[in-house]
């Protein structure tokens, strides 16, 4: 995640990774858009959609996770939308 918002110099990086029927979501904000947008927030927006109940981390970074997978296009679309 931190190389990824290194690489893009402005903006948020979203990561989701799954295993088995278990689905995780990681959320990265670079340094100025942290006046923005908060990474908690985020996550958690996302956790909900994908079935989970929460998650944390910081502004910048932060973590959740769910458990269906079949509603990361969903969780994806929501994020982008509350960005833009």
């Amino acid at each position: 995640m931190d190389d990824s918002k290194k690489e893009i110099k402005e903006g948020v990086v979203v990561g989701f990774s799954t295993f088995e029927e278990k689905v995780g979501v990681a959320v990265g904000i670079t340094n100025e858009l942290t006046k923005k947008h908060d990474a908690v927030t985020l996550v958690k927006i996302a956790s909900k959609i994908l079935g989970g109940e929460g998650g944390g981390g910081r502004k910048d970074f932060a973590q959740a996770g769910g458990t269906n997978k079949d509603k990361i296009e969903e969780a994806f679309k929501a994020l982008s939308k509350k960005i833009n």
